[in-house]
């Protein structure tokens, strides 16, 4: 059953930063550099929601180091099972990168493989800010609209991709709009050995601000939750 669960996790990792990789590839390729963000932003929105309906029932579509914690942190997810999710999810990252190297071939590399990176004269801070944010309203689209029993049925994909989306559209000039350890990670493994130049000093914030944020996110929502039943339940007396 988990060994499913994994298998999920990789394919839709895959999806996601497939399209993802491939969406940025083809802007730089085709030199459409003004509605390029908005192509970008799409492509991942409509790849996670495409994979949140086909998989969501067998994993619980994390596809994302970040949201995976956020659900362990918040005990709905269990502790012994965060690093298979997140093994599987590094490997689909990989896998995507690679497939995304086949198919767009050098040119692949020329764009920078669609790896998230800094962009000029962006600061450390000001990344991990971006990065946590862009967590942030990723992980309360998820508590929000797949977590919240109350939630509109059949609406959390749209929701959730659209999430990611727009998180993109706002940070994405800043450091990628990653929000995700999987697609930063494939990139920049798949460039080292195609002789790209990946900014691995970078890699720590992608591993640690959208943890945060997302951690964040998932403590936020505990709290009005639970502010919320109480005041249900002093109303119902």
């Amino acid at each position: 059953m988990f060994a499913r669960k994994l298998i999920a996790e990789v394919a839709g990792t895959t999806i996601l930063c497939l399209f993802g990789i491939s969406a940025a590839v083809s802007v730089v390729a085709a030199g459409n550099e003004p509605a390029g963000l908005l192509i970008v932003a799409l492509a991942h929105g409509l790849a996670l929601m495409a994979g949140i309906y086909a998989f969501g029932a067998i994993s619980g579509a994390h596809f994302n180091p970040t949201v995976t914690i956020a659900l362990a942190v918040s005990g709905r997810v269990p502790w012994r099972d965060v690093p298979g999710y997140v093994g599987a999810q590094l490997v689909g990252g990989v896998l995507a990168a690679s497939l995304a190297h086949v198919v767009h071939g050098p040119r692949a590399i020329e764009a920078g493989l669609g790896a998230t990176a800094f962009g000029s004269g962006v600061t450390v801070t000001q990344a991990a800010v971006a990065e946590a944010l862009g967590a942030f309203i990723l992980v309360t689209a998820v508590f929000a609209l797949a977590v919240n029993p109350n939630a509109p049925r059949g609406l959390h994909g749209v929701g959730i991709g659209m999430a990611l989306a727009t998180q993109i559209l706002a940070f994405g000039p800043i450091a990628g709009a990653s929000v995700n350890l999987a697609r930063t990670f494939g990139p920049d493994v798949v460039l080292t050995f195609a002789g790209g130049n990946p900014a691995w000093e970078q890699l720590p914030v992608y591993l640690i601000a959208p943890v945060f944020g997302g951690v964040l996110a998932a403590g936020l929502y505990a709290l009005v939750t639970s502010a919320s039943r109480r005041s249900e339940a002093m109303s119902a007396r």
